[in-house]
Parts: C-alpha cells; structure tokens; sequence
C-alpha cells in the first residue's frame, strides 16, 4: 500500500477567509493526486505584527466556526483529507489552543491535538498566548495507514513520538511553525529525522514559510531517515507517495521497539 501527500507550505495571512481560500486552491490541486492534504501550523490566521507580551493570540475561532467548516467542505467536494493548523477559542478562557484538527474526506473531523508543550523557549513565551492541552493524541486510523500527531515545539520530546509508535502508527504527521534562528534549520531536519529512525515509521513535517519568521523547508522522511521530500523556503504545494513496506523492511532491520528493556525502564502505550 502506498499512501499519497499533498503538502501545503504557504504564509498565512491574518484573515482567516483569506487562507481558507488558499488552502481551496491546494485542496482542487490535490483532488485525485493525493490521500491527505498537509497544511502547517497556524493556517487558519497568523497576525501581521508580533505580540505584545501576555496578549492573547487574535482571530481564534471554536472548531464549529466557519473555518473548520470551510475546511470540511474542502474534504468533502474534494474527497480528501486534511490536516491544518487552527486557533481553536473557548469561552473559558481569552487565551486560545494551539489545534491541530484532522478531518476525513465525508468532510467530518475526526481527530483533535491541542499543543499541549507549548514554546516557552529561545526567549519567546508561547504560553503569553496561548493555553496548553492536557491531553496527548490518540492515533487514528485511516484506510491510507495509521497516523500519530504532534505540533511543532512537541518534536523535541520524544516520548511524545514514542508512546504513538507503540500504539502502531505508520505516520507521525507533524504541523509547525518553526522559526529561523541560529541552527534551526539543521535541528528542525535532524530531530524530524530522529523521530523517523527511531520509531521506524514516515514523519512528514509541514512549516509555515514566513521570510525570516519561519523556516518553510517541509520534508518527509522514511523509516529508515532517508529523505523522500526537502523543500526550501518558498511557498507551494508538493506531491509525495509513501510506500508501506518501507515500515516493515525498518523494523524488522532495527527492532527496537521490540528490544525496548522494559525490566529497566517503560514507555507503555495508554490504555
């Protein structure tokens, strides 16, 4: 089995209409091409200016506002599905969630993942603006293949990857906006890489391209980290296919979530 990718690196506006009808023109280019259509974190609205400190992040919308229901609708006329980047608001609170949402191609959504370690670090706060998740995801099957998720700053924990590889996951789909900076580039690509060797399965990594904001260089790796896409900064969509008997040839290679000494240490999947 093959599963395909269609990978949207694209700059979000502030206007979350704005971007919904971009991602309408990846979405009618994907139709027929792809089984998912990626997009980064923050799709739905990024603002034009920097935060103030302790600010909210603006333009978040609850997961039945128009925006994820323009993004169904993309699913179902298109028959794909989707992942993308949201600001998710709650009336509980002014600060929003980080979500990344996935949603089928009967233009449903069936998945959820609210950032839940957010970016308090190289001297930004995320947590000034948003509020963090309190649950981690639970990977989802598809009839393309099972798919784990994590959001951006979350790919430096690996735990995180780990306790989805163990529940049998063949994608770890991860939606970001990375930022520039010193080296960035080269960790961003590394611990993608990493995440991919060590579970032995496909990590697709889709960032936001924002000149000298965000990194953009979406890339996808296989289980055994060989490069099957490594995109530059500029915005675009791109075509990927992977192929399922690269996860078995991996593990069966490198057993290592066999040989995991669980008498000396555990990472047990949630029941």
């Amino acid at each position: 089995m093959k599963t395909a990718f269609a990978i949207a690196q694209f700059n979000a506006a502030a206007d979350p209409a704005q971007n919904l009808a971009a991602i309408a023109r990846f979405a009618g280019a994907a139709e027929g091409r792809a089984h998912m259509l990626m997009l980064p974190e923050y799709a739905m609205t990024y603002p034009a200016r920097r935060l103030p400190e302790g600010q909210p992040f603006p333009g978040g919308q609850s997961l039945d506002g128009p925006f994820v229901r323009g993004l169904c609708e993309l699913a179902r006329i298109h028959r794909l599905w989707i992942s993308c980047g949201v600001i998710e608001s709650t009336p509980d609170d002014p600060r929003p969630y980080n979500t990344t949402v996935i949603i089928s191609s009967a233009g449903t959504v069936v998945a959820k993942h609210r950032k839940c370690q957010l970016y308090d670090a190289f001297s930004y706060r995320e947590s000034d603006h948003f509020r963090a998740g309190d649950t981690l995801f639970t990977p989802i099957s598809t009839p393309f293949g099972t798919f784990g998720l994590i959001v951006c700053y979350e790919l430096r924990f690996p735990e995180l990857a780990r306790l989805q590889a163990l529940q049998g996951i063949d994608f770890l789909l991860v939606t970001a906006a990375f930022t520039c900076g010193p080296r960035k580039a080269e960790q961003w690509r590394t611990l993608l890489k990493a995440r991919a060797i060590e579970n032995g399965c496909f990590v697709v990594g889709c960032d936001h391209t924002k000149p000298h904001v965000f990194l953009g260089q979406s890339a996808v790796y296989a289980p055994d980290g060989g490069a099957l896409l490594e995109l530059h900064d500029a915005p675009g969509l791109s075509f990927i296919s992977c192929d399922h008997t690269r996860i078995q040839t991996a593990r069966q290679a490198c057993p290592v979530l066999e040989q995991r000494r669980t008498d000396l240490y555990q990472i047990s999947p949630l029941s």
